[in-house]
C-alpha cells in the first residue's frame, strides 16, 4: 500500500479553500452583499460608480425640476389673478359705457378700475424666491414700472428665456417676458386699462366702450400666455416620473451587481462545511494508516 507523502499539504491546502470559502458565504449572508470590497469583484465595483453617478445627475434633475415646477406654478397663478382682475375691468367698462350712466357713477368705477391697474402692475412685478418672474433673464430688478405723471407702464425686462436643464441633453424654458404677455401688440394691459380709466374720468361713453374691446384683447392675449406655463408644468412632471422610474431601475440594476444569492450562498456554506468535515475525517484516517505501516516496518 503506498501513501502520498505530501498528503498534509494537500490536506492543508484543502482545509483552507474550504474555510475561505464558508467565511465568504457567511460574510454574504451578514452583509446581504456579494460584494462588499472592490477586489471582490472590480468590474461590479466600476459599474456601481458608474451607476451611483448617473443617479446623483438624476437627483439634481429631479431637484430643478422640483423647483421649477414651484416657479411655473406660481407664474400661473399670478396670471390667473390677472386674468380675473381684466374680467372685473371689462364688467366694469360695460358698466360705465351702458347709456344713461352719470358721471358720478363713472368717477366711481373710475376708481375700481385704477385700483385694478395697481394691482395689475403689482401682479406683474411678481417674484419667487428673491427672482422677479416676468423680467425675462433680468430677475433682479422690478420689470415694470409706472411713470406717475402720465399713468404709463414701462417694461424694463428683455425678450429672453431662462433655461433649466432636467435631464441629458434636455432643457426647458422657465418664463416668458413679461413684455409677451402684459405688453402684446395684439393687447397691451397696462395701455388698455390706462385708456379706459381717461375715457370713465372723461365721461367718455364711446371711448369707454373702445377701452373695453382693447381690455378684451390684452384679456386674451394674456390666455394665450398661460397656455405656455400649463404645457410646460405637464412636460416637468413626465420628465419627473421618468426619472423616478429610472432611480427605481438603477437600484435594481446595482442590487444584480452586488447583492448577494442568499440560496447559492447557503449552498456554499453547506459545501464548504462538508468538505471541511470530509477533509478532516480523511486526514484522521490517513493517519492511522501511516502509523500502521510505520509499526509494520
Amino acid at each position: 500500500m503506498r501513501v502520498n507523502p505530501n498528503y498534509s499539504n494537500d490536506m492543508i491546502g484543502l482545509l483552507n479553500q474550504a474555510q475561505q470559502n464558508q467565511q465568504t458565504a457567511l460574510q454574504q449572508l451578514s452583509t446581504q452583499r456579494r460584494v462588499s470590497n472592490p477586489s471582490d469583484d472590480p468590474a461590479a465595483e466600476a459599474a456601481m460608480i458608474e451607476e451611483n453617478s448617473i443617479s446623483a445627475s438624476n437627483d439634481q434633475y429631479t431637484a430643478s425640476s422640483n423647483s421649477l415646477t414651484g416657479v411655473l406654478n406660481t407664474a400661473d397663478s399670478t396670471l390667473s389673478s390677472v386674468v380675473s382682475n381684466l374680467q372685473q375691468a371689462i364688467t366694469l367698462g360695460t358698466e360705465g359705457a351702458s347709456a344713461g350712466i352719470s358721471q358720478s357713477n363713472m368717477n366711481s368705477i373710475a376708481q375700481e378700475v385704477s385700483g385694478i391697474k395697481d394691482q395689475m402692475l403689482s401682479l406683474a412685478n411678481t417674484s419667487y424666491a428673491g427672482q422677479y418672474l416676468f423680467g425675462g433673464t433680468v430677475t433682479n430688478t422690478a420689470p415694470f414700472a409706472l411713470n406717475a405723471s402720465t399713468g404709463a407702464v414701462t417694461y424694463n425686462g428683455n425678450s429672453q428665456q431662462n433655461k433649466v436643464q432636467i435631464g441629458v441633453g434636455l432643457s426647458v424654458s422657465s418664463n416668458l417676458p413679461g413684455s409677451s404677455i402684459f405688453s402684446q401688440s395684439s393687447g397691451n394691459v397696462f395701455t388698455a386699462l390706462q385708456s379706459m380709466l381717461s375715457a370713465l374720468q372723461a365721461g367718455d361713453q364711446t371711448a369707454v366702450g373702445a377701452a373695453v374691446t382693447q381690455v378684451s384683447s390684452a384679456l386674451a392675449a394674456v390666455n394665450t400666455s398661460r397656455v405656455f406655463y400649463g404645457n410646460t408644468v405637464n412636460e416637468l412632471t413626465n420628465n419627473e416620473s421618468y426619472l423616478s422610474q429610472e432611480k427605481v431601475n438603477i437600484t435594481t440594476y446595482q442590487s444584480s451587481l452586488v447583492d448577494v444569492d442568499e440560496a447559492a450562498a447557503a449552498v456554499t456554506s453547506s459545501q464548504a462545511q462538508n468538505v471541511l468535515t470530509a477533509t478532516v475525517a480523511a486526514a484522521a484516517q490517513m493517519d492511522q494508516q501511516a502509523n500502521l505501516l510505520s509499526y509494520l516496518k
